[in-house]
């Protein structure tokens, strides 16, 4: 755009898209630290706990992911599977693969594991659900980044309107009609 293009509506489009987004940022961290307190507090409520007799972690550039327990329930079998909702941390100076965690890390042995007893695959460290249900900031910080970017976006969006009819333009065509040039 040239020098000679008079927009009024810049600045508050300026100021409203970034507080969207950060609105959509924190409604679906809210979303997802939703769904992660209540199935942590499912399996913690109706879970049956029980002892890893054996895990392994997935290490790719000095951290890990994908712990994989492999434990016995309370009729005897033997289940493997990756945990749910596993809590990505560093472990450096372990070389790349499939290994067992070092002891005194989170997933080292003995590794209280809490599961489904309708669905024994569906498991999780007691470690990680009792951090999930404990977790009242992330809660918290979605609620403020929602609220408050729907706040400065409806504030954005008023300034918006009104700069609009304020050109005598139609609420519908504020957003259709070009820019008017300097030419003009």
């Amino acid at each position: 755009m040239g020098k000679d293009v008079d927009w009024p509506g810049r600045g508050p489009t300026w100021l409203g898209v970034p507080a969207l987004v950060v609105a959509v940022v924190g409604g679906l961290g809210l979303a997802e630290i939703s769904h992660r307190q209540g199935f942590s507090r499912d399996l913690l409520t109706n879970g049956t706990e029980t002892v890893a007799s054996s895990v392994q972690v997935d290490v790719r550039r000095g951290g890990i992911s994908n712990p994989e327990v492999v434990f016995r329930t309370t009729d005897g079998r033997e289940i493997r599977t990756a945990l749910a909702d596993a809590h990505v941390n560093g472990d450096e100076g372990m070389a790349d693969g499939q290994q067992t965690p070092r002891p005194g890390t989170r997933y080292a042995a003995p590794l209280t594991i809490v599961y489904r007893p309708s669905d024994p695959s569906v498991a999780l460290a007691l470690v990680d659900a009792g951090e999930w249900v404990a977790d009242q900031h992330t809660a918290r910080r979605g609620k403020w980044m929602m609220t408050g970017g729907l706040a400065v976006t409806l504030i954005a969006l008023a300034g918006l309107s009104r700069g609009a009819r304020r050109r005598g333009l139609a609420w519908w065509q504020w957003y259709t009609a070009a820019p008017p040039t300097g030419a003009d």
